[in-house]
């Protein structure tokens, strides 16, 4: 097959490589929604912390064994560095859906963590991985059994969102075209037509808008919240970013939000989000050396093939 592959690469080769200089030739307004300013580091006196989860499996003959965690790192200029892990480690019988439970658990740990650095460590801002709105949206269509699974998904939101205002969500990756309506998403543009430091406007999103379900909880409460989103890029030449926030933002509100995240960075991203993704990853390997720990050997199937 490989040999197939390699001859149909060939045939190709000159088509993908025209594709790829148009989109390198296409002309986009960058100017129309690009904010080209000097952004300066925040002098205010706060709090911060930052968090992200992993999670991982191994299928064996008769079970799943999996592995889930959530860290969460807390600075401030006068105490260093704290941080607070969650964890679970199990095995569980084979089921539909087994991956997305395990996703809305390490959910659930990312979002306990969160509260508790608000609760417990009084911090002012807090950095998320990802996106809380595509958290919700991640939500539907949903299965009935499943409902209690993201019944308190939703409730641990709901404790999060009630500090909406030190939420920020904090995005490498985004596939999104609501900028240039192009089949090229926004960031693909940003990073790829314009090398300098800025943030874009910001687009406003009402989740009543995009939201055609009710909630299985409180919809009324989810359907009135409203977020703002723009993209960020902290150096020239570093990579673009997707901020999030849980609230309608002005532009002071937006510029506050940069400078904050300007000083909580290194090389054009913030620091105790890279240091949480790298410690809480958990890798393949690490599943492997977590079964022998516990003296599984079973075979999972894969032995057959070999």
């Amino acid at each position: 097959m490989l040999e197939s592959l390699y001859l149909e690469a060939i045939k190709k080769k000159d088509s993908i490589q025209k594709e790829i200089e148009d989109f390198e030739q296409s002309d986009f307004d960058i100017d129309k929604f690009w904010n080209f300013t000097d952004i300066q580091e925040s002098n205010d006196n706060f709090k911060t912390a930052a968090g992200d989860g992993s999670y991982s499996s191994r299928k064996f003959l008769a079970f799943n064994l999996y592995a889930v965690g959530a860290v969460s790192y807390i600075y401030n200029r006068n105490n260093g560095l704290d941080s607070i892990e969650k964890v679970d480690f199990n095995i569980a019988e084979h089921q539909k859906n087994f991956t997305d439970k395990l996703r809305n658990k390490m959910n659930l740990f990312e979002i306990d963590n969160a509260v508790k650095c608000f609760n417990d460590y009084g911090i002012d801002y807090y950095m998320i991985d990802g996106s809380v709105y595509g958290d919700l949206f991640r939500i539907f269509p949903y299965e009935e059994k499943l409902k209690d699974i993201y019944t308190s998904k939703l409730e641990c939101m709901y404790n999060l969102l009630k500090f909406d205002k030190g939420l920020m969500a904090i995005s490498k990756t985004s596939t999104t075209n609501e900028y240039f309506h192009s089949n090229i998403p926004d960031m693909s543009i940003f990073q790829r037509f314009n090398k300098l430091k800025g943030y874009s406007n910001p687009i406003y999103k009402k989740v009543k808008d995009e939201f055609t379900y009710d909630f299985p909880i409180m919809d009324n409460y989810f359907k009135s919240l409203e977020f703002t989103v723009f993209y960020l890029r902290l150096e020239d030449y570093k990579n673009v970013l997707k901020v999030e926030l849980p609230y309608r933002a002005n532009k002071k509100e937006i510029e506050k939000v940069v400078s904050i995240i300007k000083r909580e960075s290194i090389e054009g991203y913030p620091y105790l989000l890279k240091k949480a993704h790298n410690e809480v990853v958990i890798h393949n390997k690490n599943i492997l050396e977590l079964a022998e720990i516990v003296g599984l050997y079973e075979k999972s199937g894969r032995e057959m093939l070999n």
